[in-house]
């Protein structure tokens, strides 16, 4: 169910920004917008922020595919906890590592982060249950996933950062 409300909140913000209503400058994150401007909300806001119609097709394709997976092996509240824990601390650790690289302007925006981090809890549940045998039906994911972060204007630092935390939050809070 929460799936549900999370790609219904990014259609129609989509839709509001096509519509003219909402401007996806006023949205998007950056190192310089949320900590030199203090403008905190980005980080979440940027989450929800798609320009481009292929761009919200293939995260919420995603989402709808590991969210569902996520949700329904953990729960609505564990799954919004892996979802929203690490948008924030993987989208924060990015930008920082950006900021040490002298890139304080780089925008960010879209869900592929917090679904990077859904995707690291679904990796570790099929390994942690299934063994590293089961491994091998990561590798697809993985790869489409370590290709897509390297191509121009996609932020794979946010993918990494967001899938670490996911994994790390997962281990933590549920296998252990």
């Amino acid at each position: 169910m929460v799936t549900y409300i999370l790609i219904f909140v990014n259609v129609l913000i989509f839709i509001l920004i096509r519509m003219g209503k909402l401007d996806p400058g006023y949205l998007s994150s950056s190192y310089h917008s949320v900590f030199n401007r203090k403008e905190y909300y980005r980080i979440i806001t940027a989450a929800f922020t798609h320009v481009e119609v292929l761009h919200l097709f293939c995260n919420m394709s995603s989402l709808w595919s590991v969210g569902s997976f996520v949700e329904s092996a953990f729960g609505s509240g564990r799954m919004l906890l892996i979802y929203f824990v690490s948008l924030i601390l993987g989208r924060i650790f990015a930008m920082l590592i950006r900021h040490s690289n002298h890139d304080d302007y780089t925008e960010s925006i879209g869900a592929s982060g917090a679904i990077c981090g859904l995707l690291g809890t679904y990796f570790l549940v099929i390994v942690y249950f299934y063994g590293l045998s089961a491994f091998q039906t990561l590798l697809r994911p993985l790869a489409s996933l370590l290709i897509l972060s390297v191509l121009p204007g996609v932020d794979g630092t946010s993918h990494f950062c967001c899938m670490a935390v996911g994994m790390a939050l997962t281990f933590l809070l549920f296998l252990i």
